[in-house]
């Protein structure tokens, strides 16, 4: 079995079952846990094909969304 990082684990899972995304997304709003939703809201950005995706389809520049890395 490969090794893969949690991350990918978590992209993987909200690719496969979209429904347990939305589930999680609303409870960690309604939480306002902010690290959390941070961390949730990267995985899901892999989920999707990553940054410069996401940018695409909201027909965004990818330089601020970059720029804005930790």
């Amino acid at each position: 079995m490969k090794d893969r990082t949690h991350d990918e684990a978590m992209a993987e899972m909200f690719r496969d079952d979209p429904a347990y995304t939305v589930q999680l997304l609303n409870s960690i709003l309604e939480d306002g846990d902010q690290s959390e939703l941070l961390i949730t809201l990267r995985q899901m950005v892999k989920a999707v094909g990553g940054v410069q995706t996401v940018a695409q389809t909201a027909h965004l520049s990818t330089t601020p969304l970059l720029s804005t890395r930790t």
